[in-house]
């Protein structure tokens, strides 16, 4: 059995997460963020204190990663964290490293004092579920719509809007 490392990513990672979020781009066959705004933009988020990333090494080689939010939040009462990310590299999966990197998330949260830990994932993600069961999670149903999903809804916004 190969050996999963997970730790917190440093500003100095920034390179090698930089290459694992384009993987996760191409993985999606998303146009978005193109490698000029990971490039401009992941240092920042880096530096961001209410963002927090992990990132997975099989045997030294970087393999997967995590993105984490925090944000205090009075439904929640406290601080709320919500996993945007978990990413594993093809050619490492089946190997635990998803499972490493979802642990590390969740000793991250209760380490800061998050009084959960959130995400969300493609209803057809069969082996995401499997894990996310697994491990404690449960698909739930906002309280105000009992029995209905939740619907994720965006906008961009422009310079405009703000005025």
């Amino acid at each position: 059995m190969s050996d999963v490392r997970v730790c917190r990513a440093e500003p100095s990672d920034a390179d090698e997460l930089g290459r694992l979020v384009a993987g996760f781009r191409d993985h999606l066959k998303a146009t978005a963020p193109s490698d000029v705004d990971i490039r401009l933009h992941l240092p920042r988020a880096l530096r961001d204190p209410a963002v927090e990333f992990g990132v997975a090494r099989l045997d030294g080689e970087a393999v997967g990663y995590t993105q984490s939010w925090f944000v205090t939040s009075v439904w929640a009462a406290g601080l709320e964290a919500r996993l945007e990310d978990l990413f594993v590299l093809p050619g490492a999966r089946r190997r635990s490293v998803g499972r490493a990197l979802l642990r590390h998330a969740l000793a991250r949260a209760a380490a800061r004092g998050a009084l959960r830990l959130n995400l969300n994932t493609n209803e057809g993600n069969r082996s995401a579920h499997e894990l996310y069961r697994s491990e404690g999670f449960a698909p739930v149903s906002h309280a105000l719509y009992p029995g209905g999903r939740e619907v994720l809804w965006s906008r961009a916004v422009d310079a405009a809007s703000h005025s």
